[in-house]
């Protein structure tokens, strides 16, 4: 049941940690209507004695492995028996998502490489109202353009972020309609347009009734699509977190549901250049996180290595490795929170510096049947041909073929995406750039790999 304007809603949260509580108040900034409440232990939660104090919500400190969490659980629900749980947990201790689910938990996210995630569970556990120009980032999701029909009414409010001044304004209201010259101008711009994630049931129903009206058969929205991928891969990298054993049969599947997203984004099928570049600018210009750059770098890759003319098999394991390169950046101390790496501290940037060959080894822990040359282009994707690179500092004749391709994507990806206050550089002009750096000798990406793949680009339709 949703919360009306005007109406707040208790949450509780578990920890004795200092640093979860700020951590759950960065995540929750801007929910107003949530009125948290803080719980130091597990007795505390039993001795409880404010009668007022009616949880529909409880977030967990899961940093203290399964035990530890169990009992907060159990606690938690013999008081608020309609309470629902959310556990966060880190790579501080192994935690068997199994068994805290068994006692009671809704779901177990590690807190910081599930960030993006752990708003979109909030509200589906605990939905509310947010209005205004200060609704929070967080509270949104953005809509492919695709999806929208000029001059038909919608049944959500649209909204536009201004990523320079921290706000997000509403630009069309429930029951308005989005003339073409919006669409248009959006389109042109490559803004992207904004709708409450407590409104993503709605605005299904009305991507699906446009689809229908052109004629699509199965009409389901490029925003749907986007949106249950994103969704699947969370929950292969919920498999990867888990702190429970797992068998080769568990191990097979993992590596089946990962390509079944590559098959449900259309990654190997064979397009024209013009069709690829097409592709490309849709995935480019948006804010990063963890699940995005697995996305992406999945995406890139499987085009570029279209673009050199790979096999589709070569293709596939190319967009594999782009989805699996990131899961060991889950390994980094929760001190890392979601801070840019150039705020770390050298200890901090050590660590980070060894996550390409921690994704290979958790991989590896789970018994993904995983090909040699995928398993060694996610270990070299931030290696550079000049040796200047992480984790091993390899020369560009030690690099695989795929990791060097693997390493161009992942740079095309920095340059494409938004900066916080910061337009993000066309596709165009980041490979314009990179081939341009690598022809001055920037040691940074392949050469022979950059150039062939900008030989490919027609500058005057992709700009």
């Amino acid at each position: 049941m949703k919360a009306k304007t005007g109406q707040t809603v208790d949450v509780l949260i578990g920890s004795p940690r200092s640093s979860f509580w700020e951590t759950v108040n960065k995540v929750l900034d801007g929910f107003y209507p949530y009125q948290l409440k803080r719980f130091h232990s597990v007795d505390e939660v039993l001795e409880n004695p404010d009668a007022t104090f009616n949880p529909v919500l409880a977030l967990i400190d899961g940093q203290d492995g399964t035990n530890t969490t169990n009992e907060w659980v159990q606690s938690t629900k013999m008081n608020h028996p309609d309470c629902h749980i959310i556990v966060l947990h880190s790579s501080e201790a192994a935690l068997d998502f199994n068994t805290v689910k068994k006692n009671g938990a809704d779901e177990v996210m590690h807190i910081n490489f599930d960030r993006e995630f752990i708003s979109d569970m909030v509200l589906q556990l605990a939905p509310i109202e947010i209005e205004g120009d200060t609704i929070p980032i967080t509270s949104l999701m953005p809509v492919d353009l695709r999806d929208m029909e000029a001059e038909m009414s919608i049944n959500f409010d649209v909204y536009v972020h201004l990523p320079a001044n921290h706000r997000s304004v509403l630009m069309r209201r429930t029951g308005d309609n989005v003339d073409q010259k919006h669409l248009e101008k959006f389109k042109n711009l490559k803004q992207q347009m904004y709708i409450k994630k407590t409104q993503m049931k709605q605005f299904f129903e009305y991507a699906r009734t446009v689809l229908s009206l052109r004629n699509i058969p199965l009409p389901v929205s490029m925003t749907e699509k986007f949106h249950r991928s994103k969704k699947a891969i969370y929950e292969i990298m919920s498999q990867f977190l888990n702190g429970s054993g797992t068998d080769y049969q568990e191990g097979k599947l993992i590596y089946e549901k990962c390509k079944n997203i590559i098959v449900d984004f259309e990654l190997t099928k064979d397009r024209s250049t013009d069709e690829l570049f097409d592709e490309i600018f849709r995935f480019a210009g948006n804010n990063r996180t963890l699940y995005h750059d697995c996305i992406c770098l999945s995406a890139y890759s499987a085009y570029f290595a279209q673009l050199m003319g790979w096999s589709t098999e070569k293709r596939e394991s190319a967009a594999m490795a782009g989805l699996l390169h990131n899961i060991g950046l889950s390994q980094l101390p929760t001190s890392v929170g979601i801070r840019p790496v150039n705020e770390y501290t050298s200890e901090e940037l050590q660590q980070y510096q060894l996550y390409p060959d921690r994704s290979v080894t958790m991989v590896k822990m789970k018994k993904v049947p995983l090909e040699p040359e995928i398993a060694e282009a996610i270990s070299q994707h931030r290696e550079t041909c000049d040796g200047k690179g992480f984790p091993k500092k390899l020369l560009a004749e030690n690099l695989s073929e795929m990791g060097k391709l693997l390493g161009l994507a992942y740079r095309f990806h920095e340059l494409t995406s938004l900066k916080s206050g910061q337009q993000a550089n066309t596709p165009i002009q980041a490979l314009t750039d990179l081939r341009d750096n690598a022809l001055n000798g920037d040691g940074s990406v392949d050469l022979l790999i950059t150039t062939n793949i900008f030989k490919k680009w027609k500058p005057a339709k992709a700009s």
